[in-house]
């Protein structure tokens, strides 16, 4: 044998060895449940990645549903919110659906308060609450609600129920609104699980027979998840046992929102989940999951980074069997080391608080326990949420399950065919289509009687096809009923109530269509025989009454809107009444009612037919509290009669509020006796009202006994309707008789503070930096709803284009916050920051400020954010290169295109209408992205010659920085020939001697009087508005109405103007570079007098491109005006301005299913839009930004001085005007100092008569600092606080060389003289 046998014998010995050691032998390397790297496992791992990667290739597409799944038919679905604040705040939510064949909800709700107080479901640990009811766009269960409003953005997070206070276990009524923001893109599991830790976690495992690979099939099948990052902020209340609040907080916190499902939790013995957050910005999510029978640690995770991006976990030093392997082993401490892709590590620091709780959730009822922890992360503080999973030895059986509601309105395929009438106990009268909302409620009400003990008059329903018989009979009515519906079309009050009044008599004076009316007259005669069967008394009385499609549903009540008659005796009497009940429908309170809540003109009703009892008491029980919703305060009102004098609110009744107890015990609370003045009663031809005795006036109308029956047929009304209602009772001859049961309206209703914060963008950090500098000029006031979707969010795409981002969306640079638009700065101006602060960072901070604003802490804070990169400043070259040579013709381009721009679509259909206009988005984002560009080509120029003005100088002086300003000029810029061309109107006229006459005209008409009096100054405004007539404050606003929509205004402009003494000359170039003093080469004046024509021709390039953005604007609001103007006609808007008000996806569904509570939601916004505009902020807030509440300077010396950023050289004493809002504008008098919070195009007609301007807001390139340079006005911007400390009237002196205004006082020589003496 020679040795090249030998080695090649050894080789196929050792080859064999290494095979079986490493795919045969069974690997023995255990933690206790856990398994353990071998001396086989870097082998193993090179394997495991290709293995990864194979299999993540194959993974299916899951949708990423908000809702719940619908296809899921076992295991579990669930949505959660885990957040928390460095306050110490904490909010752990969810709603899981357990499938099956009968689906159960399980709830999760735990609230830490900043003071350390926590409160918890009553059920918990026990987290299973009832059996599954579906919630269309959302989750509900337990009371707790969460609704999607916007796919993957946004959440509302709703409650109002009872919950536990842990410290003192004491049970209290708690409401919370919350609103979800997402920071960040979604992160998908098992999509985004990083291939290192995956092949970390299959490399652990044995090699099993040749499947070791199909572990990552097996391992969750049927399972997945997807996360998001972001801030979940609103109120937080809770009321002591009167119904008072105790606690009111504000919440503000950040965290993460997750979808989970699977098909069975069995596998899974253990799991841990860490989710923290720190000051600034950075989180982090950590899960650990040990399976019984496949992997035993599977890590993985996510990070958020404080630039907005989002990685997965690649590597972490967590170890689970370290890691409280059981509940009694929590530490107190605890870190855990993470790594992303991009070579992040992160040193996250435990430190873990006793408060928390437990759970008992799951199919398989694992456990739950859940502590709050406070963290560091590589040193920035925060806080966060532990949960801790583990199985449990002996599931607790789910007990006290909320059963699905009992009483249910049908569809009419549900309720099958129906005649013209149907009586209580027939299927038709179970479907409000049919019979409307009181009639449905009433069978429903019936079907149960004797199970539950209550009675309820026997009736029938007449049915909306009945009805509509009618109409079809009678095409007089029809056409009384249209005239209507035509005269919503330019309201006239006094007009609409003719036209009701005329369908009102119409119906009264009209027999009921023959065949409908032998139909009544059967069911009568059949009522008849059940009532005396029933012995409601000698005498047979009926009540007749109306019941609308639409009415007494959750949303939209319409209470005491359309007739009821009592005391109904006779047949003639009931048909007589079902006219009456009809004609209510079109009587002007009905009408106008639906015309309001934007239903329909011909509404489709039934009318109930029912045997009246003559009640000794009768009244309103609300099973919850309706002020607040409470649900441990039951409600009664109680009078003796008839229940009418109660529900029309013509007496004080008696009001009782009983306490319902958890073990259900019931007590009287408060028991107010009313001034029960007078009743209703039954008499021989009907009802008749007369006074209550004194005796009976100072005793309750109820007993106790009484009281406590009524209770607990409330209670369990709402045990069967599934909500809380508002019934309706009668107490006869000792029985209870239920007359109606509806839903409490407006417990959901938006709040003022949801609806302010709705568009809020999400502060993760609390050393977030946003600004209102630039963009509170260009919208100093909020925006409205359907301006955020039709022009912000293009807009804001089209400024994004033209910045690096992340490209997901979310690292917004131009946000909202209160409704206002807002700049994030770190995503914005110091989104790119060199190593070391430079000129052109402070340039562009005195572009957009007009002061400087970033200190070392700012810039450190952006360094953090976003590294420099080699490649910023070649991006940043090339970017100015590009910008600078397509300005022009990007110019040309938005002028053409904006010119033939044409939403004049031949329809009258709202839906094609609406496409229409949404359907611009794309121009409106290109038109955007060019203004962008040519404002980047005028900015890029402006640093040029500033860079040559200051000759390599690393920063500027106040002096230098007002020639930059003088460079700055223009005589050509579009916004001031606004100004300009109004001055040469007023001297038209008055060079004709027709000024005066023409001040005197009214507003109104004066547009009329030019025409027939001084044609060619009309035809010089016609052309005006023609130019500019799209111009105004808020332009970009859709909801605005600038000049050319209400030329009266611009008559007023007119009439408050006086004549220039000319046009303002301009200097040239040559002039003022000549006139510089900063620059000390000759060379650098040689230089500039090529770049200031550059810096010309930009900034002309940036006012075309904005002026035919606002034209395009312009031609949107007129198409939503006309689309306005459609929906009032068609009764969906009750008045035209509301359309502004609604969301793009709201308006849409509004169209098409008219519903209310989207129009409520819009008149809530245009209600509280007034009192928005009233807020002020100061120009730049660190995290999360705050209206200020200003109470005013406390100046000791009498003296004002001020100090601020120059824009325009030049000093004058004159009278200050204090303008607060351009409705103030009428104080103005020739001569003054302008002092406001910023200006924008609507002002322009006003500058004429200044002699100075000052702003809290703005920068050299903002409108008051061009204008003012235009005119060669002294100005200053950037003075905070300015509007507070100076008043209308006070002498102040304005230095635009030294950036100073200050008070002084103006002696005459007199008084000169005698101060000396």
């Amino acid at each position: 044998m020679d040795l090249i046998d030998i080695l090649l014998q050894a080789g196929l010995f050792t080859a064999t060895v290494v095979v079986y050691l490493i795919f045969i032998r069974k690997s023995s390397n255990r933690r206790g449940f856990y398994r353990e790297p071998g001396w086989n496992y870097p082998l193993k791992l090179i394997l495991a990645r290709y293995a990864v990667k194979r299999w993540k290739s194959q993974l299916p597409k899951n949708n990423l549903y908000e809702t719940p799944r619908p296809n899921q038919t076992e295991g579990c679905d669930e949505i959660s919110l885990r957040a928390s604040a460095p306050d110490g705040s904490a909010v752990l939510l969810g709603i899981r659906k357990l499938c099956g064949r009968k689906p159960i909800a399980e709830v999760t709700v735990h609230i830490k308060l900043a003071d350390g107080s926590c409160y918890k479901l009553l059920e918990h640990p026990q987290t299973a609450v009832s059996e599954w009811v579906h919630m269309d766009k959302g989750w509900s269960a337990g009371g707790l609600k969460i609704q999607v409003t916007k796919h993957l953005e946004r959440l509302r997070i709703i409650y109002n129920g009872i919950l536990r206070r842990t410290e003192d276990n004491k049970t209290q009524h708690v409401k919370f609104n919350l609103l979800w923001a997402s920071a960040t893109s979604v992160v998908q599991h098992p999509k985004d699980w990083s291939e290192q830790l995956a092949a970390e976690t299959l490399g652990l495992e044995r090699w099993r027979d040749g499947n070791w690979s199909q572990l990552l099939n097996s391992c969750g099948k049927g399972s997945g998840s997807w996360m998001q990052w972001g801030a979940l902020q609103g109120r937080f209340q809770s009321f002591n046992a009167d119904g008072v609040i105790e606690r009111n907080e504000y919440l503000r916190l950040r965290g993460v929102r997750e979808r989970s499902w699977a098909l069975s939790y069995k596998e899974i013995r253990r799991t841990i989940t860490v989710t923290v957050a720190a000051r600034d910005g950075t989180a982090v999510q950590i899960r650990g999951v040990s399976y019984h029978n496949n992997f035993t640690q599977c890590i993985s995770g996510s990070v958020r980074l404080p630039n907005f991006m989002v990685k997965s976990v690649t590597s972490s030093d967590l170890i689970m069997s370290d890691f409280c392997e059981n509940a009694n082993g929590i530490p107190n401490t605890y870190t855990i080391n993470v790594s992303t892709a991009n070579d992040r590590n992160l040193k996250v620091i435990l430190r873990i608080n006793k408060d928390g709780g437990r759970l008992i959730t799951g199919p398989d009822q694992h456990e739950i326990v859940y502590r709050t922890v406070n963290i560091s992360i590589n040193g920035e503080h925060g806080t966060g949420i532990l949960e801790l999973g583990y199985e449990t030895l002996a599931p607790n059986p789910v007990n006290h399950l909320k059963p699905l509601p009992v009483l249910k309105c049908l569809t009419e395929k549900e309720a099958g065919e129906a005649g013209h009438c149907a009586s209580f106990e027939e299927s038709a009268a179970f479907c409000t289509n049919y019979v409307g909302g009181k009639g449905a409620s009433l069978a429903l009400l019936a079907s149960v009687q004797t199970e539950q003990g209550y009675r309820v008059p026997p009736g029938f329903c007449i049915t909306t096809k009945a009805f509509n018989k009618h109409l079809e009979a009678n095409p007089g009515i029809k056409k009384a009923i249209s005239e209507i519906e035509a005269d919503n079309d330019n309201y006239e009050e006094t007009k609409f109530k003719e036209k009701c009044e005329k369908a009102y008599n119409l119906f009264i004076s009209t027999a009921i269509v023959e065949d409908v009316k032998d139909n009544i007259l059967v069911y009568l005669s059949e009522l008849k025989k059940k009532a005396a069967a029933q012995n409601l008394g000698d005498k047979l009385r009926f009540a007749v009454r109306s019941s609308a499609v639409g009415e007494d549903s959750e949303a939209l009540s319409a209470a005491g809107q359309n007739d009821t008659i009592l005391g109904c005796v006779s047949d003639d009497d009931v048909l007589r009444g079902v006219q009456r009940c009809w004609a209510s429908m079109f009587a002007f309170t009905s009408a106008y009612y639906r015309r309001q809540n934007g239903q329909v003109c011909e509404c489709a009703g039934g009318v109930v037919v029912q045997v009246l009892v003559a009640p000794r008491t009768a009244g309103v029980m609300f099973t919850a509290h309706p002020q607040q919703g409470d649900p441990t305060r039951l409600l009664l009102t109680a009078n003796y009669g008839l229940g009418e004098s109660v529900v029309s609110g013509s007496v004080e009744p008696d009001t009782v509020i009983v306490r319902r107890e958890l073990d259900g015990k019931l007590s009287i609370a408060q028991l107010n006796l009313g001034s029960k003045t007078h009743k209703v009663t039954t008499s021989e031809n009907g009802v008749t009202t007369t006074n209550v005795s004194e005796h009976e006036k100072n005793m309750p109308c109820l007993s106790e006994s009484e009281i406590f029956r009524l209770a607990r047929f409330g209670i369990s009304q709402e045990k069967l309707w599934g909500v809380a209602r508002d019934i309706e009772w009668a107490i006869y001859n000792d029985d209870i008789f239920l007359l109606q049961a509806r839903p409490i309206t407006s417990l959901e209703r938006w709040t003022e503070e949801e609806l302010l914060h709705e568009l809020d963008f999400p502060i993760m950090a609390d050393d977030e930096l946003v600004t209102f500098a630039n963009t509170g000029e260009v919208l100093p006031k909020p925006l409205t709803a359907l301006s955020y979707d039709v022009v912000f969010l293009p807009l804001e795409k089209g400024v994004s284009s033209l910045i690096r981002t992340n490209g997901d969306g979310y690292d917004k640079n131009i946000i909202v916050t209160h409704g206002r638009c807002a700049l994030a700065s770190y995503n914005a101006v110091y989104r790119r920051v060199p190593k070391k602060m430079d000129v052109n960072i402070r340039m562009l901070e005195m572009a957009l400020h007009g002061h400087k604003v970033a200190d070392k802490e700012i810039f450190n804070t952006a360094l953090q954010r976003r590294r420099p990169q080699v490649t910023d400043k070649l991006f940043v070259i090339f970017d100015m290169l590009k910008t600078l040579a397509t300005s022009k013709w990007v110019m040309d381009e938005t002028i053409k295109s904006v010119n033939v721009m044409n939403l004049n679509v031949d329809t009258d259909d709202p839906i094609v209408l609406l496409d229409t206009i949404i359907g611009a988005e794309g121009d409106m984002y290109q038109y955007m992205k060019n203004h962008g560009s040519t404002s980047c080509a005028s900015t890029f120029s402006q640093f040029i010659a500033m860079t040559v003005l200051l000759e390599g100088k690393s920063d500027f002086t106040p002096e230098e920085c007002n020639e930059i300003s003088t460079l700055l000029s223009s005589g050509d810029v579009l916004s001031a020939e606004v100004p300009n061309e109004l001055d040469k109107l007023v001297r038209k006229l008055d060079k004709l001697g027709r000024l005066q006459e023409f001040r005197e005209q009214n507003p109104q008409n004066a547009l009329t009087w030019l025409k027939n009096n001084v044609p060619r100054v009309y035809n010089d405004v016609c052309n005006f508005l023609d130019q500019h007539g799209h111009r105004a404050i808020m332009e970009f606003d859709l909801s605005t109405k600038p000049w050319s929509l209400v030329p009266e205004d611009l008559m007023k402009v007119l009439m408050q103007m006086r004549p220039s003494n000319g046009d303002v000359q301009q200097k040239n170039s040559d002039d003022i570079i000549a006139s510089l003093k900063t620059p000390k080469k000759s060379s650098t004046r040689s230089v500039l007098r090529w770049v200031v024509p550059l810096c010309h021709r930009a900034v002309r390039h940036r006012e075309a491109t904005k002026a035919h953005l606002i034209l395009a604007v312009h031609k949107l609001r007129l198409a939503t005006r006309r689309l306005a103007r459609l929906l009032e006609r068609r009764w969906l808007l009750p008045r035209a301005d509301l359309i502004y008000y609604f969301r793009v996806h709201e308006l849409r569904e509004y169209v098409a299913t008219r519903d209310p509570v989207l129009l409520r939601k819009a008149i809530q916004r245009h209600q509280f839009y007034p009192s928005w505009c009233k807020l002020k902020f100061s120009e730049i807030h660190k995290g999360w930004p705050k209206p200020l509440t200003f109470e005013g300077p406390k100046i000791t010396t009498g003296e004002v001085k001020m100090k601020a950023t120059s824009v325009c050289g030049g000093d004058v004493i004159a009278r200050a005007c204090v303008i607060r809002d351009l409705s103030e504008i009428n104080t103005l008098q020739q001569g003054d100092v302008l002092i406001t919070h910023s200006t924008d195009i609507g002002w322009s007609p006003y500058f004429p008569l200044l002699s100075g301007i000052i702003t809290e807001l703005g920068g050299l390139i903002s409108h008051g600092a061009v204008i003012a340079r235009e005119y060669g006005l002294p100005c200053i911007v950037g003075a905070t606080m300015a509007t507070e400390l100076f008043k209308t009237g006070d002498t102040i002196r304005l230095s635009g060389f030294e950036g100073v205004v200050e008070k002084v006082s103006v002696l005459d020589e007199a008084e000169s003289n005698t101060k000396k003496v």
